[in-house]
């Protein structure tokens, strides 16, 4: 991140952005400059839903629940990972969501 701080500054130093400089075009540049970044650098980000346990009854196959407010953006892709333990409590599922 420093070679592009110092790429910032350089480039407000030399006037491109104005004087005075325009604070919006800065951050333009700015959000450019992470999205390239985070473009060349794709990463997923997992984020627990739930255990799931099976069910016996009705219609109902699994059962979880969460244990803090979940906010999934639309478009997010949902998994259910099979968990394999030795603990006869411990869920047979998990289920994220990623960022990607």
């Amino acid at each position: 991140m420093a070679n592009h701080e110092e790429e910032m500054k350089a480039r407000m130093l030399s006037g491109e952005f104005g004087d005075p400089i325009d604070m919006i075009a800065v951050n333009e540049a700015w959000a450019k400059i992470l999205h390239d970044e985070a473009a060349k650098n794709p990463k997923k980000i997992y984020h627990e839903i739930s255990g799931l346990w099976a069910r016996d009854s009705g219609k109902v196959a699994y059962e979880g629940r969460t244990s803090e407010p979940i906010s999934i953006p639309m478009g997010a892709k949902i998994l259910c990972f099979n968990r394999d333990s030795d603990n006869e409590k411990a869920p047979e599922l998990g289920l994220v969501w990623v960022e990607e």
